[in-house]
């Protein structure tokens, strides 16, 4: 065939690639979390044995729990971790179990339905990064549990009926107590998983460690109480729920439900407390009801703090980006009026004194009616000018971000005296201010519209403006010697006064205003200095 040459020499042998030592690395450490899996769920079923209750049923599942928190977080994948540490719990407990293989293996199947179900409407209703800090997460969280709960209670009582263990007349209490248990397990493991594996940890830093300690202290202190007395008295325990819910959010809820649930069913499985002084059965409903809605209401009110505080944090952070939005904006009308006002208005001055040299020139009386009107309108362009720039100072204080409020306030009072022949002296700091920049900011605006309201209003002679810094506070305060006015008169509803209170108090100071008729006006602000200055 051409030039092709075939031979019969043997093809050299496949050499390993680094590929496969990758992938045998990857097998291993799958199978060695698929173990650790299978031995946390087999710990936790193992544990829920010890509060069984009501037969073969028990007050509280936390097996439930592990198993939809671990596919959740790690995902679907560890489905084999969850089935052998089923299966190995099943074997163990078999030989002295009164039911056939076939009901142990329906439960196994109800309990890897329950999880795959639960967390797939969890991932459809939340997506996979919940963190129990919103009200439809709380949701989501107790309709998957429920649901897949729902599945595991099904399957069990439908084998049990089939195999003969059951009778009819029991299902509806076995299936009631089966769902219970395991709803009550899910709704204290899950949502502790999810708050501490995507929440912020930083709320337990610092002084709030110690709180937190002492939170979780009072809960199990109540619970002893409320768990050793004769009477119903679990209610106590509510007020340790509503501070771990106000001050630490859902990790702090969660915490605290898992260590009053853990309480209340040890208590109850040794005989001691409320519950203990009915039947089984009813023991079981009352505490499961107990820990499904301390859960559910502790969850509620802790999500519903989150989104209050996330709320006040995204209304600050628009506020902000308002603010540099306006800021920007005054720039840009500032840089227009420079390039296009600004410079017509000072081209008509040159105009106007070329015009009157011409007239000089040709030796016109500048006394005359053309020279009369041309020093108007040079006075009037000049006036103009002046104003221009004022305005221009104000959208554009450039002073303020380079050298601070001292300097802008005074290049203010400059332009304000050369444009109203008003005396404005202004008497600060040379340092700069300890101030942040939005507050800054907000001062200078502050100055800016009371030196407007001397001008406009007070008709004054002369202003004084005093900006100190002490004891962790900054004053700035403006003295007038004008008409003055009435303080009862004008209420503290009056717009301007109303708009600069609401100024001040969103920088957490305060203001003051003195005035009387005749006597002038003293505007008073002092407002918080830079934390740890």
């Amino acid at each position: 065939m051409g030039g092709l040459t075939i031979t019969d020499a043997p093809l050299p042998a496949a050499q390993p690639t680094r590929w496969g030592f990758l992938v045998s690395g990857r097998s291993v450490r799958y199978a060695a979390g698929v173990l650790l899996v299978a031995a946390g769920y087999y710990l936790a079923a193992q544990g829920g044995e010890v509060f069984l209750l009501t037969g073969g049923v028990g007050a509280f599942w936390p097996a439930t729990g592990v198993g939809i928190a671990v596919l959740y977080l790690g995902g679907l994948r560890w489905w084999p971790g969850i089935l052998l540490g089923d299966l190995v719990g099943t074997l163990v407990d078999l030989p002295g179990a009164r039911q056939p293989l076939v009901v142990a293996l329906a439960d196994t199947a109800g309990h890897m339905a329950r999880a795959v179900v639960a967390v797939l409407i969890m991932q459809r209703l939340v997506g996979r990064r919940a963190a129990m800090d919103r009200l439809e997460q709380v949701g989501a969280v107790f309709v998957a549990v429920a649901v897949g709960e729902s599945l595991a209670a099904t399957s069990a009582i439908l084998a049990r009926w089939a195999a003969g263990v059951l009778e009819v007349s029991e299902i509806a209490e076995f299936w009631r107590s089966w769902w219970l248990g395991g709803v009550a397990g899910g709704l204290v493991v899950v949502p502790l998983a999810l708050a501490w594996a995507h929440g912020r940890a930083s709320v337990w830093r610092g002084r709030q460690a110690g709180e937190g300690a002492l939170m979780l202290a009072a809960v199990a202190g109540l619970s002893v109480v409320a768990l050793s007395a004769e009477q119903p008295l679990t209610y106590m325990v509510f007020p340790a729920f509503i501070w771990a819910a106000l001050r630490f959010g859902p990790q702090g809820a969660t915490l605290a439900v898992a260590a009053a649930a853990v309480i209340a069913v040890l208590a109850t499985s040794h005989e001691q407390g409320f519950f203990v002084e009915l039947s089984p059965t009813d023991s079981a409903l009352n505490l499961q009801l107990y820990i499904t809605f301390a859960a559910l209401t502790t969850y509620c009110l802790a999500a519903i703090v989150s989104e209050r505080r996330r709320a006040a944090l995204e209304l600050a952070e628009s506020q902000r980006r308002e603010g540099e939005r306006a800021a920007l904006e005054r720039q840009r009308i500032a840089r227009d009026l420079h390039d296009s006002v600004s410079q017509s208005l000072f081209s008509t001055t040159l105009h106007v004194r070329t015009a009157q040299r011409a007239l000089e020139v040709e030796e016109v009386d500048p006394a005359g009616p053309v020279g009369e009107q041309l020093s108007e309108i040079g006075q009037l362009t000049r006036g103009a000018l002046a104003e221009m720039r004022a305005l221009i100072f104000e959208l554009q204080p450039g002073a303020l971000a380079e050298e601070g409020l001292v300097a802008a306030l005074t290049k203010q009072a400059a332009a304000l005296s050369a444009r109203e022949g008003l005396v404005i002296e202004v008497d600060g700091p040379g340092e700069r201010l300890p101030l942040e920049p939005d507050v800054e900011e907000q001062l200078y605006r502050l100055g800016q519209e009371a030196l407007a309201n001397v001008v406009k209003h007070a008709r004054a002679n002369s202003a004084t403006v005093r900006i100190a810094a002490s004891d962790g506070t900054v004053l700035v305060e403006v003295n007038d010697d004008g008409h003055g006015f009435d303080p009862a008169a004008v209420g503290r509803d009056h717009f301007g006064l109303r708009s600069m209170r609401g100024r001040v108090a969103d920088l957490g100071g305060r203001l003051e205003v003195t005035s009387a008729l005749g006597r002038g006006t003293i505007l008073h602000v002092e407002v918080p200095a830079r934390p740890g200055e």
